[in-house]
């Protein structure tokens, strides 16, 4: 059974997690699947209605109707009138939408392939779906990946409703939080096993994926190089997964005693990990990501959270971010006998960079609106809980009692303030 650290997250939000993480979860050994004859497979069309994160899409029968079970609830999920579909005289797998985003992909995107090691001789194809009209090639890790599944050669990839003679829609292997099949994990294990190793790689004994080069993030994230300080300063090899090809990160996360990461998609790799290994999660949000608890039960982690980053609005899954060294990570350090960040890191003029660059990124991204999240409604402890946090490091900003941009200076009430001051004085 997986074990979770909670010690060094803030109260509140441990709280929330821990719910999470002890709610019962089933196990399905023998998981679904639906087989029909002259189904069509629907590629993704965006929709901005039903609040689906992609679009509809998916499996209808030969009349028409959809198939709940080729759906990601809240994700891909209902049909679509189409005209003219392409047919073709085969036995198809589906394998549902292909998505370019490499945490959904492992999550969701490729958890129907345990179908593929029960070795059904009589499959022709296994099919995923693109967007309507979409021209994708599938290369990097994701291409990697199929290859070492040995898959690579009897996928078909549609990006326009297609009908086949025979089609079975296998169960996705996780239901957020609800249930999953120990059978996914043979997928992941088949990656790792047909993995050549190089015998230059390093087997590093600890190791850090950082986003601090992750070039789609530079804009967003500020105070990531604290943390990369920090880890390298004791004794983790820094690595960044963009720029690692997947099956020589698989054998670092295989070899490596303990794996520390960011929170969002990189912990999600630990997919691959062995059985029982010991992970460090550097906390990005006020909130947990709730994918990653079905990753730490399945793989039965033992799971050490750290609340790392300075929270001041609510914000989305995009940013901003500012990471620094907490009282949280002060704590784990001191336990750990871990050094400090070097003192660059350290400094209030360090902290007021990271804060201008996040209320420049904050104003542009969100303008002066209010922003919250629907599904932020029940962590409101933890949004408070991670605004109060924040007031400790920038509260004078945030309170008007010191400017932070240049042309405050011309504003009349940091003038007011600095009178204020000087009449204090005589």
């Amino acid at each position: 059974m997986e074990s979770i650290d909670y010690r060094y997250l803030r109260p509140k939000k441990a709280e929330a997690l821990k719910k999470w993480c002890d709610a019962p979860v089933e196990v399905r050994e023998n998981p679904r699947t639906w087989q029909g004859t002259n189904a069509t497979i629907l590629p993704l069309r965006r929709h901005d209605s039903f609040g689906l994160l992609f679009g509809k899409g998916g499996v209808v029968d030969c009349g028409g109707n959809y198939i709940g079970l080729s759906a990601i609830p809240g994700r891909v999920q209902y049909a679509y009138p189409f005209e003219n579909a392409e047919y073709r005289d085969e036995k198809a797998v589906y394998c549902g939408y292909l998505v370019d985003h490499w945490g959904h992909f492992l999550i969701e995107g490729v958890t129907r392939l345990w179908y593929f090691l029960e070795n059904d001789k009589t499959v022709d194809k296994y099919v995923f779906f693109l967007d309507e009209n979409e021209q994708r090639e599938i290369k990097g890790n994701y291409r990697e990946f199929l290859q070492l599944l040995k898959i690579w050669d009897r996928l078909e990839i549609i990006n326009r409703p297609t009908t086949y003679r025979e089609v079975i829609v296998p169960e996705l292997g996780i239901h957020m939080r609800s249930a999953y099949t120990p059978k996914l994990l043979g997928v992941f294990d088949a990656v790792a096993d047909n993995v050549a190793a190089d015998p230059a790689w390093e087997t590093p004994e600890k190791i850090y994926f950082s986003r601090s080069q992750f070039k789609k993030g530079l804009q967003f994230e500020f105070g990531f190089d604290a943390l990369d300080n920090f880890f390298e300063k004791n004794g983790y090899t820094i690595l960044y997964p963009e720029k690692v090809p997947l099956g020589r990160m698989i054998h670092y996360i295989r070899h490596a005693n303990v794996v520390a990461s960011l929170s969002g998609s990189l912990p999600h790799n630990m997919l691959f990990a062995n059985q029982g290994q010991k992970v460090e999660i550097v906390e990005r949000l006020v909130i947990s990501d709730d994918n990653q608890t079905d990753v730490n039960r399945m793989r039965q982690l033992q799971v050490t959270y750290i609340d790392a980053n300075i929270p001041l609005y609510p914000i989305d899954f995009v940013g901003p971010f500012i990471m620094g060294y907490t009282d949280c990570l002060q704590r784990f350090a001191a336990d750990n006998g871990y050094a400090a960040p070097d003192a660059e890191f350290l400094t209030q003029k360090h902290y007021k960079r990271c804060f201008v660059k996040y209320m420049k990124v904050y104003e542009d991204l969100y303008n002066f609106n209010w922003f919250m999240c629907g599904w932020y409604a029940p962590f409101t402890e933890s949004l408070i809980e991670g605004f109060q946090a924040g007031q400790v490091y920038f509260g004078d900003y945030l309170n008007r009692k010191k400017p932070f941009r240049w042309y405050h200076y011309f504003e009349f009430h940091y003038w007011k303030q600095f009178v204020k001051r000087i009449l204090k004085k005589q």
